[in-house]
Parts: structure tokens; C-alpha cells; sequence
């Protein structure tokens, strides 16, 4: 990029490219040559080779060695693509963990679709893809999960994460074949009806989610040759998805009879299905402690610190134990009456009120503290902030789907009846306990940009 444009665009000095997490000087960023008959990427087998830029065209983007303009940028260490507004804007890291089929999937897709939608209709801001090519995959999910293709009536599943495949890309690092999580990239900017459009401008971001098979969190799955969850080490949050129906003391605690497949035990559902194959020999404490161990490993802090990197325990699947949290909310208000979120006195904008969801945060930690005690203690013990917010990415539970191959019923969604819970909350809660709010929050009683 030519010195012209790098001052009219004002970009940062220093970037971390979201892929391996290296950290370079903006000069030394790549761009990916377009000619489609140049020799492959040295790094990149399938790819078009990377180049440092020497020369650029009247509007300053860099030209390849048949001068045909390149405008996609790379990262110099691994070569993997990175969006153009990783340069420009403020970044926001966020990693999601959990155990396996622990929902983390339909949570991803629930919380983009939501976010889109709410920080739109109450904030006045803009929630889209960065790179849609980057989003693809959770693109697909919010298709299947919400609209249903062409029939939102018939019954839809997201495919479980995978631990390789597609959604990791191959490359190379410090010389050795690496395999590395694909990030999800948003963007976040303040639409032109915003009520506070000038202070709104400055809080622009590139969001940056990364989602990974559950099996990918177990201890000894991490490698060198597959780093595949090192992004929890340099995330800005964890938001850790933890589902009760998974846990037997948490079954036993709902006692009003629950029509959902996810809260029968193997022998009661009578039939062989995919709730069956949920139930883990893992207990999801352990898979919690192991992230949090890993991550003290990767930044080298002392064992006895608590790491700062704030902790969101997401818990999962809300609307089949509900029952649990009955008689305990103030005011008598469950999650599903109302939204932590509230339109300003001017009546222009919805203000985000996180003191509510601390509120709630109590009544699940002690509900936690009474049923698995072991998973606030490893949070803890081991997190300077740990938060509890109980979502439901679907707003009701699943039916039993055609049995496939191997005669085991899929669990499956009619979209016509998916509303999700709460799903953008703890996107929200993230950004107001690192301070990289883009939207307005209530603080002491006054809304705050």
C-alpha cells in the first residue's frame, strides 16, 4: 500500500493477524496476487502467491508481477487472508469453548442472526460480515436454523463441528505444516440515524469469533502441528458454553415433567437416538479447567494468578430446565418476558443495561453452586471476572428427525418455531466488561457511550 493511501486511510502501525495470532508491522503486510498464472503460494499450495508490494497504481493498490491489481492482503507469517478493515478499525477477539455437543454451533448462529437484527432495530448500528467468504459457515447455519432454505415448516439440524476438514485451514508456520481455527469476521458501524453518530464513529470494530469442534478442548487434543484453540490466549473474552441437559444432577433437579429428547435419560426415551450419544464420560468442569489451564500455559502467567481475560459461562439450552430458575428472578421476570436493554428517556435508542445481567448472573451461580459446585469453583478460582447468562439458541425444544444410516433419530428444529433467548446477550455483556462497547450502557442510572 502506497505511503499516500496509508495516510488517508489511517491505518494502525501493528496488526495480529487473526489466523495465528503473530503480531507484524503493517509494512510488512502481503497482498495476494490475482494473475491466475502465477506459480502457487509457497505456503499455500492451492493459493495464489503472496508478495510484499514494491509498486501500486494511481490509487495505490499494489500491483502482482503481471501488474494486474491485488487488493486482497495476507498475513506475512502464515499467508492467510486477512480483511481489509483489519487495518483501519479497533478489533474485538472473541472465543467460544464447550465441551462436545454442547451446543456451541447453534449458539454461534442464534447470536449472529440476533445481533444482526438487534443492533439494528435498538442500537442504530450495523451488524455484517467483514468477509463473507470468511462467514460462510455460519452463514449456512443461520439459513438452515432460521429460514429453513425454502420451507421454514420442515425439520433442519446444523451438522455437528468437525475436528478437520474445510473449516480449519492448512498451512505453513515457523516451517512446520499447521493446521488453524478460521475466524469469523463482522463489522460494526453505527448507522447514519444513530442519535450519537459523531462519538458512535469512533467505537467502529472488527469482531472477530472463532468456534471449534468440542473434542478440540479436550486434554492433550492441542498440538503444535494443530494449534487449533490457541485463539483462547489471545482472545478479548471466553464466552464458555456449558449445557445442563448434559449433566445428570441438573436432569434430576428438573422434576415438572419437560417434553424435550435432551432431558430423558437412554433407557426412558425408548428409542435409539442422537440424545443418547450427547451423554459424555467428560465431565464438562473437566473440559472447563483444561481451556483455563491451557490458557495459562499459553501466556506464561504464574499458576497461582487469576488470568484477567473476563469468563462468560454461557449455560445453554435454557428453555428445557427453565423450570429451575422459578420464584428466583426480581421482579418475577424470567429472561424470556423482557431483554436486558431498555429505550432512553429521548426515546431514540435502547440503552443496554448490564447491572440486570449481573443480577442474573447471581441467581444462576448459586443455582450452580447448589447442583455442579465443581465448575464455580474451577471458574473461579482460576478468573478474576466469571459471569453465568442462560440463553436458548432456539427458544423450545427438538423433535426426533428420520433415522439415518445407522437407525439413531437426529435431533431437529422447525425454523417457523425458533425464537431464541437472550442469544446476543452475552456478546453484549463481552464487550461492556472489556470496555469496547459499541453500543450505549446504563452506568449509575445514565446511558453511556
Amino acid at each position: 500500500m502506497s505511503e499516500k493511501a496509508h495516510r488517508s486511510l489511517k491505518i494502525k502501525t501493528r496488526l495480529s493477524c487473526p489466523h495465528c495470532w503473530q503480531e507484524f508491522a503493517t509494512d510488512q503486510i502481503l497482498s495476494i496476487a490475482e494473475s491466475p498464472d502465477l506459480s502457487p503460494d509457497i505456503k499455500l499450495p492451492t493459493g495464489r502467491p503472496r508478495f510484499l508490494p514494491q509498486r501500486f497504481n494511481l490509487a495505490g493498490i499494489a500491483l502482482d508481477a503481471r501488474n494486474v491489481p491485488s487488493e486482497k492482503l495476507a498475513c506475512p507469517e502464515c499467508h492467510l487472508q486477512i480483511p481489509p478493515q483489519w487495518l483501519q478499525m479497533n478489533n474485538f477477539f472473541l472465543s467460544i469453548a464447550g465441551a462436545p455437543a454442547s451446543g456451541k454451533s447453534y449458539f454461534i448462529a442464534s447470536m449472529t442472526w440476533q445481533l444482526r437484527k438487534t443492533m439494528a432495530q435498538s442500537f442504530h448500528t450495523t451488524f455484517t460480515d467483514a468477509d463473507p467468504q470468511f462467514n460462510q459457515r455460519i452463514f449456512d447455519y443461520e439459513t438452515v436454523l432460521f429460514t429453513g432454505s425454502d420451507d421454514p415448516h420442515k425439520l433442519v439440524r446444523i451438522e455437528k463441528t468437525e475436528v478437520s476438514g474445510n473449516i480449519y485451514n492448512n498451512t505453513i508456520v515457523n516451517g512446520i505444516p499447521t493446521q488453524l481455527a478460521q475466524p469469523f469476521t463482522y463489522t460494526t458501524k453505527p448507522m447514519p440515524s444513530h442519535p450519537f453518530l459523531q462519538r458512535a464513529n469512533q467505537s467502529r470494530q472488527v469482531i472477530c469469533l472463532y468456534d471449534n469442534a468440542g473434542e478440540h478442548f479436550l486434554p492433550g487434543r492441542d498440538s503444535i502441528e494443530s494449534p487449533v484453540t490457541r485463539h483462547i490466549a489471545n482472545s478479548d473474552v471466553l464466552l464458555f458454553v456449558f449445557d445442563p441437559t448434559q449433566d445428570v444432577r441438573f436432569r434430576t433437579a428438573c422434576t415438572e415433567p419437560v417434553d424435550d429428547p435432551q432431558m430423558r435419560s437412554a433407557v426412558s426415551s425408548g428409542v435409539q437416538n442422537e440424545a443418547q450419544n450427547r451423554i459424555h464420560t467428560t465431565r464438562q468442569e473437566v473440559v472447563l479447567n483444561n481451556v483455563l489451564t491451557q490458557i495459562k500455559n499459553l501466556t506464561t502467567q504464574p499458576t497461582h494468578m487469576k488470568i484477567k481475560m473476563p469468563l462468560i459461562i454461557v449455560l445453554a439450552k435454557y428453555d428445557a430446565w427453565k423450570q429451575l430458575g422459578k420464584g428466583k428472578f426480581p421482579k418475577n421476570r424470567a429472561p424470556e418476558e423482557w431483554n436486558p436493554w431498555k429505550m432512553t428517556t429521548e426515546g431514540i435508542i435502547s440503552c443496554y443495561r448490564p447491572e440486570r445481567v449481573e443480577q442474573y448472573s447471581q441467581i444462576w451461580r448459586k443455582l450452580l453452586m447448589d447442583l455442579i459446585p465443581g465448575l464455580v469453583s474451577v471458574a473461579e478460582t482460576e478468573v478474576e471476572k466469571v459471569t453465568y447468562i442462560a440463553v436458548s439458541s432456539t427458544g423450545g425444544p427438538p423433535e426426533f428427525g428420520e433415522p439415518d444410516e445407522q437407525g439413531i433419530r437426529p435431533l431437529c428444529y422447525r425454523p417457523i418455531n425458533v425464537k431464541p433467548i437472550w442469544a446476543e446477550v452475552p456478546f453484549f455483556h463481552a464487550q461492556y466488561l472489556t470496555n469496547k462497547s459499541t453500543i450505549p450502557y446504563s452506568k449509575n442510572g445514565k446511558a453511556v457511550m
